[in-house]
This record gives structure tokens, C-alpha cells and sequence, in this order.
């Protein structure tokens, strides 16, 4: 820990860091945050605050370069969102030291992220790491796929893959039996072709970007495998469903559907 900033260094059970990026000094580490993830129509607060401070910098109040981690419970950044200016809300000369772990806020100046699931989805990978078995995605209420993705968006881009294929296997099985949105349908083509939490697009562009790289750089080829396509034709539409088969015809990726 650095001598200019007070707390207990317990990586184990900080989630969120506050890293000015000019000198990565840590301006504030603490296990929750609130008022930042959000849903979109909501007024944004004036502040948001860290829950349960570890680490507080003292050397600086403000900076202009901030970026938002989120870390696992080795510490490892696993997701990240460049907020810029910040300021602290609070003196830092009267927080206290040692063992107590204060609440303590920060103006991100109206900034937030507007998937309300979003916190509580990172929470549980940073506990348990990236997911292992395909469908976990399925398991919480559709409400929350479009959080969801956007954490397997983040995280994906943010560990330094490509929008591409990187799973070697010969055929992606696609199951629409859980699908019951758009999103649900993004996560759980990501994880058929790349493997659970994996990133395939996360809408119809994003979708032709990752296709056209995998095709640029020849990544291994693949067949699709399309199970209940009805289910997602009533789920989704069939505009919808019409569309991404176009797109994989386009590219030249063989399509089997049941």
C-alpha cells in the first residue's frame, strides 16, 4: 500500500477501485458501490458512494483521468468504465484510519452506468470467477440478460479479446429454449461459440463485426446449430431471427435448424 493512503490492504473483499490513470495512485478501494448502476430514466445523484472503504488515497480530492474497477477476489481487474473527472465529497483528513471501514462519497458528475443488474452480475464473478457452465445467464429473471451482456461485453473486451471466434470446436449449438429476449439470445450465442460468458455480439452490428473478423482472420470455421428456432421466432420475432440467419449466410457460416 502506498504511504499516501490509509486502511487495510484485503483485496479478498474490495470489488470496486478508483484509480486516477495518469498515475494510477488508488483513490478509493471499498467492497460496494451505490447510485452508480442504475436504470436509465432515473435522475442521476449528485454523488455515488463507496460502501465500506479499504483504502482511501490522501494524496489527491480530484482528477480528471478516473476509471472504475471492478476486481476478483486475487484483486485482478475484471472490468472496467472510464468515468474521467471525479472529486471526493469528503475530507480526506478526517476519514478515519485503521480498521474501521467508512462509507464514503464521490461526484462522478452525473455519470452512471445504466444497467441496474449490472453491479450484482460482477459481484457474483468476482466471487466465483468467469463463468464455467453454459445457461448461467438463464438462471435469473429476463430483466436481467441486458445486464448480463453488458458484463460479458465489458469483461471480454476488457481482458484484451477480439470481437472473433476463439473456441475450436466444429459446431456452436444455439438452444432456444431459455431465450426469451434479444439479450438472452446475444448471451447465449456468445457462450455457444466461445464458451460460457463468452462474447459473440450483442446486437445485429456487433454480430456482423465479430462474423467479418473471424473471417479476416481466419479463425476456425464453425456450423451453427439452431435448436427450437419456433421458440425464438415467437420470442424474438421472425424479422429478428430472419436477420442474424442472413447474416451468418452472409459470411459463410453453415446453419442447421430444429
Amino acid at each position: 500500500m502506498s504511504p499516501e493512503s490509509d486502511g487495510i490492504d484485503d483485496s479478498q473483499v474490495v470489488l470496486y477501485r478508483l484509480v486516477d490513470q495518469e498515475s494510477e495512485e488508488v483513490l478509493i478501494a471499498a467492497e460496494d458501490l451505490l447510485d452508480y448502476f442504475m436504470e436509465e430514466d432515473r435522475e442521476p445523484p449528485e454523488t455515488v458512494t463507496f460502501v465500506r472503504a479499504h483504502q482511501v488515497g490522501r494524496a489527491r480530492r480530484k482528477t480528471e483521468r478516473a476509471e472504475l474497477q471492478v476486481v476478483d477476489r486475487q484483486g485482478a481487474t475484471i472490468g472496467a468504465y472510464d468515468i474521467g473527472r471525479v472529486s471526493a465529497a469528503f475530507r480526506p483528513e478526517l476519514v478515519p484510519s485503521g480498521a474501521d471501514r467508512p462509507d464514503l462519497g464521490y461526484s462522478f458528475l452525473g455519470r452512471t452506468c445504466e444497467y441496474p443488474w449490472a453491479g450484482e452480475i460482477w459481484r457474483q464473478w468476482a466471487a466465483t470467477g468467469r463463468p464455467v457452465e453454459p445457461g448461467e445467464w438463464a438462471r435469473h429473471p429476463s430483466d436481467w440478460h441486458e445486464s448480463w451482456m453488458h458484463v460479458v461485453q465489458t469483461a471480454w473486451f476488457d481482458s484484451g479479446r477480439s470481437a472473433t471466434r476463439y473456441e475450436t470446436g466444429g459446431t456452436a449449438v444455439v438452444d432456444s429454449t431459455a431465450i426469451t429476449t434479444r439479450d438472452g439470445f446475444y448471451c447465449a450465442l456468445g457462450e455457444a461459440v466461445n464458451g460460457p460468458g463468452g462474447y459473440f455480439g450483442s446486437n445485429l452490428d456487433a454480430l456482423f463485426d465479430c462474423l467479418r473478423t473471424m473471417r479476416r482472420d481466419e479463425a476456425s470455421p464453425f456450423r451453427l446449430v439452431w435448436r427450437n428456432v419456433a421458440v425464438s421466432q415467437e420470442a424474438l420475432g421472425s424479422d429478428f431471427t430472419e436477420r442474424v440467419l442472413a447474416l451468418f449466410e452472409e459470411c459463410g457460416v453453415e446453419t442447421e435448424l430444429s
